[in-house]
């Protein structure tokens, strides 16, 4: 029997997929090479299973730099990250050696923008903090009128730091609440955006990271990581927030001064803070934020519903197969 052209060619899946994706690389009789380990792997494990593939399906965790695409070879035509971040991927050195990136788009926009508002009810309204009393046993006396007092999100301000996808998601969230909303986008520096948006503007303004901190109730942090937004979020920005104001972070951990953000609540100079995402993950088993009342952290899951990670594997997988079969325009590239 003849081996088809596929079966000759190699890919590497770096952590487990759901079998969406699988299923689609299973079909094509590549030859897997399938990290099934629930963690990450480690730089020498990468290194090593990386040698002579065709094709790299990542994770944020999974660094893709030019040592790991010399050791790869000239054989490596595509690097699909299962994300819709890239910054764990060299693009230049990709874009030299004509190897095309792929990546899953704005699939997880609705999903992420769940999560953010989830986040946002959940430090205002002091859901987990009233969770863990009840599990824990110490709800003694049912009802009461200064029990859990918390904050409202309804009528309330909404700064928004990155209007892209996810941050126009959150906005339009925002409009069933009465939010007024003050925005900044690195991208966009007209008022003439507001007019785009798929919901009434009347209510929304753009603005700078100034008057964002000094008028917002909540905030949102959901632009992307680059040179710029490096530790955008300082001491500098916190302090000019309100006493009573919220700060939440679904983006990337590296824009938020994770320093700055203890002092500041272990000051109580802000309320509190609701974080996705954090400078190293996970945050180490002793962090002080874990400690905090003032504090709703989970463990990156801003994307995590079935139906977008089931979607999410679908492009990644796909994005493979189309530059492997020379359809690249099927697939969901980084220009």
């Amino acid at each position: 029997m003849v081996k088809s052209k596929s079966a000759n060619l190699k890919v590497l899946i770096t952590r487990p997929i759901s079998d969406v994706g699988l299923s689609i690389l299973k079909r094509e009789n590549y030859e897997l090479i399938n990290n099934t380990k629930e963690y990450p792997l480690k730089p020498i494990e990468l290194k090593r299973l990386v040698k002579g593939v065709d094709a790299i399906l990542c994770f944020l965790n999974d660094t893709i730099d030019k040592e790991t695409m010399d050791i790869a070879g000239p054989n490596l035509k595509i690097i699909s990250t299962f994300s819709t971040g890239f910054e764990h991927i060299d693009i230049k050195e990709a874009k030299k050696r004509n190897i095309k990136v792929g990546y899953t788009g704005n699939i997880l926009t609705e999903t992420t923008a769940d999560l953010a508002f989830g986040l946002m009810l959940s430090i205002g309204r002091r859901i987990v903090e009233g969770d863990k009393m009840v599990r824990d046993g110490k709800w003694n006396y049912g009802w009461g009128p200064d029990l859990m007092i918390g904050t409202d999100i309804h009528g309330k301000t909404l700064g928004i730091i990155g209007m892209g996808k996810i941050g126009t998601a959150i906005a339009k969230r925002a409009q069933g609440f009465g939010m007024k909303i003050l925005y900044t986008n690195r991208a966009t520096n007209t008022k003439s955006k507001i007019k785009s948006f798929p919901f009434d503007y009347t209510n929304i303004k753009l603005t700078d990271l100034k008057d964002i901190a000094k008028e917002s109730d909540y905030i949102i942090i959901s632009c992307s990581l680059n040179e710029e937004s490096y530790h955008l979020i300082n001491s500098n920005f916190i302090s000019q927030m309100k006493k009573s104001a919220f700060l939440i972070n679904i983006a990337r951990g590296k824009i938020l001064n994770q320093k700055d953000l203890i002092l500041a609540l272990r000051k109580k100079s802000i309320a509190g803070a609701a974080l996705d995402v954090y400078e190293d993950e996970p945050i180490k088993k002793d962090s002080i934020l874990k400690r905090m009342k003032n504090t709703v952290l989970l463990p990156h899951i801003g994307s995590a519903s079935r139906d977008t990670r089931d979607k999410m594997s679908e492009i990644a997988a796909l994005n493979i197969v189309n530059v492997l079969q020379g359809h690249e325009d099927k697939a969901l590239l980084i220009e």
